[in-house]
């Protein structure tokens, strides 16, 4: 008998390119990539969640409220909208770094504080429930630098937001033939022709110690323009989240060689001219 032929095997194909190992899959943990919450130093004066009238308010806007954002960026810089209400329910106050210029740092709240409008700042007020005065934005920007360092309860009373307003009835329509017939019995007088009065030209100011703008800078050797124009050269080469009005001081001290302390508002302002 013949013995059975093992059945050959057919050989492998092999093509030009070698094969790629398939790389596992890593699956992450949940959690592994959550954010760390922000941390919300504590201040001096009351949280913004015991502060009924501003929880009150908080509750009337949304997230995407511009006064919401200006407001986190005053005092806890960038965020996520999302976060903007929890954290800043939490602030209750500026803290400043240990051992820091304390100058300085109220010198950054209050650029931030210049780079808004006068609406806007305005309207940053009101979620706080400040009480508006009538004042310049260089008061205005005090005023509430040192409400942020210490926030309280201004213990006003606030209308309930659900207060119903009273309509006025509404006016029947009149018809044409009606409205013809009150309009030729109402006939408006002839009105007279007013006598131009010339105009009282504006009487000149009376010259004062201060220079241009009411800025008082009495400085031998050098005029109110020329201090003008090297501020705005040092704030436009600088870098603006650094920047500080006791830094330019000092740089206007080393330029005209004298000592500027006395001249600190007058700086002030002109920094702020030039923001």
């Amino acid at each position: 008998p013949k013995s059975p032929v093992p059945p050959t095997q057919e050989p492998t194909r092999r093509s030009g390119r070698e094969r790629r190992e398939r790389k596992s899959t890593e699956f992450l943990s949940p959690g592994e990539n959550e954010e760390k919450p922000k941390v919300i130093p504590v201040g001096k004066g009351t949280k913004f969640q015991d502060i009924p009238n501003i929880v009150t308010k908080f509750k009337e806007i949304t997230w995407s409220d511009p006064h919401l954002h200006n407001l986190h960026m005053l005092v806890l810089g960038r965020g996520k909208k999302k976060d903007f209400k929890q954290n800043l329910l939490q602030f209750s106050g500026l803290a400043y770094p240990e051992g820091c210029d304390v100058e300085a740092e109220q010198d950054k709240v209050k650029f931030k504080m210049y780079k808004l409008k006068i609406d806007e700042l305005k309207g940053v007020m009101d979620l706080c429930d400040i009480e508006r005065v009538k004042e310049d934005k260089f008061n205005m920007c005090d005023r509430f630098l040192a409400w942020l360092e210490e926030p309280k309860a201004s213990g006003r009373k606030r209308a309930p937001a659900s207060a119903t307003v009273k309509k006025s009835p509404a006016k029947r329509k009149e018809s044409p033939a009606a409205k013809k017939a009150g309009s030729a019995k109402k006939t408006p007088p002839a009105k007279k022709a007013k006598k131009e009065t010339p105009k009282k030209s504006p009487k000149s100011s009376k010259k004062s110690g201060k220079n241009d703008g009411g800025i008082d800078f009495n400085i031998p050797g050098t005029n109110i323009d020329k201090i003008r124009e090297k501020v705005k050269s040092i704030v436009e080469t600088a870098n603006r989240t650094e920047l500080t009005v006791k830094g330019v001081r000092k740089l206007l001290e080393e330029w005209l060689d004298a000592d500027l302390s006395n001249y600190k508002e007058a700086i002030r302002s002109l920094v702020m001219e030039v923001m």
